[in-house]
């Protein structure tokens, strides 16, 4: 796998949907072919029109009546070909796929498939686009590899499941150390990883792998990626496998328009979790980039793995044995080794070689792996040799559609232990999948073992609280199932959670009115439209929320501008030749700039705007006090200036570097001398006294980068007003004495 192969911009193209794919595969076809479809179906004469044809028959097929009638009158291995794609619910199979998985069966595919596609329930698609539908026969025969098979949705709905006919495998003796899972390890595993992608999205490539950065993130996860306690067989690639599951059962979907995999609303869970179980064995059943003893399927790989064709079948041939039999793997690994030699190799494509262990090692893997976590089946060891054996299980033939839905559990209603520090202990004894899906919506999974660990914090109860949940629900469903009451401090700490995101109110979608003064927004208030169905709600002195923009009445309002919050922040203030005031253009500013001003700046309680201004402005001022506020609440001076670089265009005023100079720590005084010169340590502060509006004109001549002159009777002047800045002036040499008559003439 590789981080990004694709522009990551480009959202993931769906597959099309199974009658448009049937559809499109019929327009291939040869005429005749479509012409003895139609007639074999009973369609009425189309009078020459043999471009409708494949819509025709896709239609015709659609009837309920006529697919159910033209199943009924398939052969066996027909109708049973159609129940292994049922039971996939996968509508598009290689045709090689299913051939494999009907000889599993004991079926001879070629007279399946073929009066499939004569009766148009199943329409072959060649891989070479230009390649037209002639002969059946070559497209199952020597042309079977680059053939596949689509099936109209209404031969899948029509089909039922078919126990194989022949001869079973043979019963195993008695056993011994039943073991049978709790079927919930990958309901929970799901679980977290639907909590993890609600945390963050996953992105991925135009192949469908992750990038590197969150498939790492979901690997590195200890409960995705932890150990199985109950564990007979281990799953390779396990975090990769239950994201895969997750995507089949619809639990993590595609982001519309993205290239994002997102989770699911919460409300999934209410609907969907009494039958996660038995869907999510559907999906495995189906799933085909996974392999049992290889894991996830290579990137980009154009091949076509085996095992996944032959899920189904094996699972059958248990069916076939009725209870309360037992099957050891190495006679049904001999017995499929009869029926298809070869069956357990890796690809559709490669050629079959007789295995040492004939298959044993694969079949244990399928069964003694995935389906015993998932429940379908349970193991023993055979009296008293020890060999391996399995038996389908209640659940296992409900997934088959041969049987009615097991019995549910047990009840254990006090199966948790809220602990003062948040965390929460459950045993699985307590938990059903309806259970799992109501504590993922409020509690994070933080352990999954023999005993179970979740963790209350201000995310999950957030999550809960959105996903439609209420304090007291949340609280109720801990007490409920709680063997304790709860800890006082527990439910104090949901409860603030819940009450400061109370404090927020959300709107999916709203308009902000700022006006230039609160007079304003209270004449505006005056002149809004009294027949509007929500009137605008006042957030602050000069902002007015609006749930519905048409509802703004424009013709009475003067609209200095807009602002769209996805774009970069745009420059709206403009410094004044002071250097330390700052005019806000209300034309080109948004609602943060005035957050960001009051930082460290002050609006007096009069603002006048500047000369020859032609759009509205606010004016703020700098001053020691307001970057003394400034300094508390954390501002420092590089972001000060990074901000009038983003926000005036401009760097950092050199008045308001004298002011950050003058507020540092620890300040030497200018040195002055006469005539009185004043020397300041860098050429910036120098320019920042000559702008400086009290300092500028107590100053005299420039006489180089870094001194100025002092005129004699400005002197004291200038040390008050630098006194009122923090700073100090040095202390001058008295002047020289006058020089007498002796000393001229000595001169």
């Amino acid at each position: 796998m590789t981080e990004l192969l694709e522009d990551p911009g480009t959202p993931i193209a769906p597959p099309d949907p199974p009658l448009i794919a049937y559809r499109a595969a019929l327009k291939r076809y040869d005429g005749a072919r479509l012409v003895e479809i139609h007639a074999s179906l009973g369609g009425a004469d189309l009078g020459g029109k043999p471009a409708r044809l494949p819509d025709a028959i896709a239609d015709r097929l659609s009837e309920h009546r006529v697919s159910e009638r033209v199943v009924a009158n398939l052969s066996f291995g027909s109708r049973a070909a159609l129940g292994l794609i049922a039971l996939a619910e996968a509508n598009a199979w290689p045709a090689s796929g299913l051939a494999l998985g009907l000889t599993c069966l004991g079926i001879e595919f070629e007279p399946a498939i073929l009066r499939l596609l004569e009766s148009g329930l199943v329409a072959a698609r060649m891989a070479d686009p230009f390649e037209s539908v002639v002969d059946y026969e070559r497209a199952i025969g020597p042309r079977l590899a680059a053939t596949t098979l689509l099936a109209h949705p209404s031969a899948s709905n029509a089909a039922r499941t078919l126990m194989p006919e022949g001869e079973p495998p043979p019963l195993a003796g008695p056993v011994r150390q039943v073991r049978e899972s709790d079927g919930l390890e990958p309901i929970l595993r799901l679980a977290a990883a639907w909590q993890r992608i609600v945390e963050g999205p996953i992105r991925q490539t135009q192949q469908g792998t992750f990038f590197k950065r969150d498939r790492e993130r979901l690997e590195d996860d200890p409960v995705l990626a932890g150990p199985i306690t109950d564990a007979l067989e281990p799953l390779p690639d396990m975090t990769l496998l239950w994201i895969d599951l997750a995507r089949a059962v619809g639990l993590v979907i595609p982001e519309p328009n993205s290239d994002r995999l997102i989770a699911a609303p919460p409300d999934f869970w209410a609907e969907n979790a009494v039958h996660l179980p038995q869907m999510i064995a559907t999906r495995w059943l189906s799933l085909r980039d996974w392999h049992e003893q290889a894991g996830m399927r290579s990137e980009g790989s154009p091949v076509d793995l085996a095992l996944p064709f032959v899920r189904s079948s094996i699972l059958l041939w248990l069916a076939r044995v009725e209870e309360p039999g037992w099957v050891a793997l190495d006679d049904l690994a001999e017995h499929l080794n009869q029926l298809a030699p070869g069956w357990d190799r890796a690809l559709l494509s490669d050629t079959w070689k007789a295995q040492p262990e004939g298959g044993m090692a694969t079949l244990a893997a399928v069964l003694l792996g995935p389906a015993y976590q998932l429940g379908l089946v349970r193991a023993a060891e055979e009296t008293p040799i020890g060999r391996r054996v399995v038996q389908i299980t209640p659940l296992g033939r409900y997934g088959l559609a041969l049987g009615p839905p097991p019995a549910p559990r047990a009840a254990f209603d006090h199966f948790l232990m809220v602990q003062p520090n948040f965390e929460i202990i459950a045993y699985r004894q307590g938990l059903t999948p309806s259970l799992i899906g109501q504590f993922s919506r409020f509690a994070r999974w933080s352990q999954v073992g023999a005993a179970l660990e979740l963790k209350l914090t201000p995310d999950s109860v957030y999550r809960g609280l959105e996903g439609g949940l209420t304090t007291e629900a949340i609280l109720d469903r801990l007490s409920k199932h709680s063997a304790r009451p709860l800890p006082a401090g527990v439910a104090e700490a949901v409860r603030t959670w819940a009450d400061r995101r109370d404090r927020v109110t959300y709107y999916g979608s709203a308009t902000l009115v700022e006006f230039a003064s609160s007079e304003e927004l209270e004449a505006a208030i005056g002149l809004w439209p009294s027949s509007v169905r929500v009137a605008p709600i006042r957030i602050s002195d000069r902002l007015l929320l609006v749930e519905e923009e048409g509802a703004i009445p424009f013709n009475r309002f003067r609209m200095a501008g807009s602002r769209d919050y996805r774009k970069p922040a745009e420059a709206c203030v403009d410094v004044e030749p002071d250097g330390v005031t700052l005019s806000l253009d209300l034309g080109r500013s948004d609602l943060l700039v005035d957050a960001e001003l009051t930082r460290f700046a002050d609006e007096p309680r009069t603002s006048t705007p500047p000369d020859g201004a032609s759009s509205p402005r606010r004016s703020f001022v700098v001053t020691p006090a307001s970057l003394s506020r400034a300094a508390e609440n954390g501002l420092t001076a590089a972001q000060l200036s990074r901000w009038f670089e983003q926000r005036t265009g401009s760097a950092l005023p050199s008045a308001i570097r004298l002011l950050l100079h003058a507020a540092g720590p620890k300040v030497e005084p200018f040195q002055a001398a006469r005539p009185v010169v004043m020397e300041v340590p860098t050429p910036e502060l120098l320019d920042g006294l000559l702008q400086y509006p009290t300092t500028g004109p107590l100053l005299g001549d420039r006489l180089g980068p870094n001194s100025v002159v002092i005129p004699d009777d400005a002197v004291d002047d200038l040390r008050r007003a630098l006194r009122e800045l923090g700073l100090k002036l040095g202390q001058i040499p008295p002047a020289l004495p006058e020089p007498g008559p002796t000393d001229s003439r000595r001169r």
